[in-house]
């Protein structure tokens, strides 16, 4: 299984999410909310503290591969397998990525907004989300 977390409280991380799930028809992906004891639980089992600007790819979950990718090394793994025109990606310097993703989760609250709470999936996307 592979699991996205993202910021549950970030409108643009959750329209962000809503992409993935349209563009993954297969199902690969599933999603928990980084204020959540599933992500918690994840990214402590890994060594990692929850970092709200941060977007994390956990690879094969439960297996003896399961592995934590971080920012531009969750990127490359998750654009790349679900649109072929993102294939350049994996050209793209890793520490380059980092910092376009670093840059760009320091001003996403002032350009596109925060909720109080995370947002609750929709019935037909539910199944998708481990909490």
């Amino acid at each position: 299984m592979r699991v996205i977390l993202v910021d549950g409280t970030c409108l643009f991380c959750n329209r962000l999410v809503a992409t993935l799930l349209r563009l993954d028809r297969r199902g690969r992906f599933h999603f928990a909310h980084l204020q959540g004891p599933r992500a918690r639980a994840l990214l402590a089992a890994h060594g990692e503290a929850v970092d709200v600007d941060a977007i994390y790819l956990v690879d094969g979950v439960g297996t003896d591969h399961e592995r934590l990718l971080v920012d531009g090394a969750a990127g490359r793994e998750i654009w790349p397998s679900l649109l072929w025109l993102a294939w350049p990606m994996k050209l793209v310097p890793l520490f380059l990525l980092n910092l376009f993703y670093r840059g760009f989760a320091r001003i996403r609250y002032r350009l596109f907004g925060q909720a109080d709470a995370c947002v609750v999936p929709d019935e037909a996307t539910r199944a998708r989300f481990l909490e």
